[in-house]
């Protein structure tokens, strides 16, 4: 009796799975994506293009970065619900012993996305990786989207944003006020036997959170995360790839295929690989 209990619960599972899936992948078919980014020069800069640790995230990397043709880049920031500020750093900020945070300076004094978006207004695109998304209150995730309204309403700045969480439930109200918004994923890598239900997975939570787009690292070359079948599971939905050997060869291949939107080369290092495209 518990096997049969059991084997119809499993067979259940399966049915569900699969009309969930079926109902998911042809609504993403229609879904329309008017406003992603699609030039041909898919390649950015991650924290710009830096010569010393000290430089990341800097007004002078980034500025080297789209000198040398970057069309975006990829910035590391805190919000700090103190100050209500968006705060520029990778690094996590340290707390002094009066409770403040201390956070990375450029120059002498703290980059923000306000002062970022005022100094590259017209015609750049950003990448935003949300450090404290999901580690900060409700509460205050209501003051940080009100900032981060206040501060892109003009110039256009908001259509050229895309917002990276690993958090769909809290990055999709995001979503719902207006941003672009990418989830951090990790599909099993390709030789998985479970890589493809990973996968499914991950597109699952995309859909029914109205999420913009997935952003994965693409994982080791011989056996990568974003292989074949995560590709095929993932047909039609715009894709961020990060952490790509800088091979010319794979970001090539890489830079042809459609669902691949923006691509970072290489890890924990700047690289001018910005002459890489796909333009016809």
């Amino acid at each position: 009796m518990i096997k049969k209990i059991v084997f119809i619960i499993l067979l259940t599972i399966i049915a569900l799975y699969n009309i969930t899936l079926f109902y998911v992948d042809k609504n993403i078919q229609n879904k329309e994506l008017t406003n992603i980014y699609s030039s041909c020069h898919k390649i950015w800069s991650s924290r710009g293009f830096y010569e010393t640790k000290d430089e990341q995230n800097s007004i002078k990397s980034f500025t080297k970065a789209f000198d040398l043709g970057a069309k975006g880049a990829e910035v590391d920031f805190y919000y700090d619900s103190k100050m209500n500020r968006f705060i520029i750093s990778h690094d996590r900020p340290k707390k002094a012993s009066d409770g403040t945070l201390l956070y990375t300076q450029k120059n002498n004094e703290l980059l923000t996305l306000e002062k970022l978006f005022k100094t590259f207004a017209k015609d750049k695109y950003f990448w935003l990786d949300y450090k404290n998304l999901d580690r900060i209150s409700e509460e205050e995730t209501d003051k940080a989207i009100k900032r981060l309204l206040k501060i892109t309403k003009n110039d256009s700045i908001r259509e050229r944003l895309y917002i990276e969480g690993s958090n769909p439930f809290i990055l999709s109200r995001y979503t719902d006020v207006g941003f672009q918004t990418i989830l951090a994923v990790r599909p099993l890598p390709h030789n998985n036997f479970l890589s493809t239900i990973s996968s499914n997975l991950f597109k699952i939570l995309y859909y029914f959170n109205n999420i913009t787009a997935l952003t994965m690292p693409y994982g080791d070359v011989a056996n990568p995360f974003y292989g074949e079948k995560t590709q095929n599971a993932l047909q039609d939905i715009p894709v961020f790839l990060f952490h790509v050997n800088e091979d010319e060869k794979l970001l090539k291949s890489l830079v042809e295929k459609d669902d691949v939107k923006v691509i970072l080369a290489g890890r924990d290092k700047s690289l001018n690989r910005f002459y890489i495209n796909d333009c016809k």
